[in-house]
């Protein structure tokens, strides 16, 4: 969960808004804000998907994409990390990942075969 949450940049999968403000430390401001305020919380649903020998890890409209394992599967997404944003859904075959963008393009990497 930590790894998670420092490669992907979220510092809690829970987040808690008070009047319009981010919490950023529910743990000491939650109590606080509890005690008259409105608190809403969003949850910061994390996706997965795989090939044969590699795992993608991202957050829907997210800025960063986390991918390990096999290389030739897809486990290094460096090539076209910069691309990477804004990743609404991955798509894992047997040794390659496709990855469908907000504005509908599509990024490949992995093994062409």
């Amino acid at each position: 969960r930590i790894l998670a949450q420092k490669s992907l940049g979220i510092r809690h999968f829970l987040k808690f808004v008070s009047a319009g403000q981010l919490l950023e430390d529910p743990d000491e401001s939650l109590t606080t804000a509890l005690q008259g305020d409105s608190v809403t919380a969003l949850a910061v649903q994390l996706k997965m998907a795989s090939t044969d020998l590699a795992f993608a890890l991202w957050r829907c409209g997210g800025e960063r994409l986390v991918t390990w394992g096999d290389a030739g599967h897809g486990g290094d997404s460096s090539a076209v990390q910069s691309q990477l944003k804004n990743v609404q859904d991955v798509q894992g075959s047997a040794g390659a990942f496709a990855a469908i963008l907000t504005d509908g393009s599509v990024v490949t990497w992995g093994s062409l075969t």
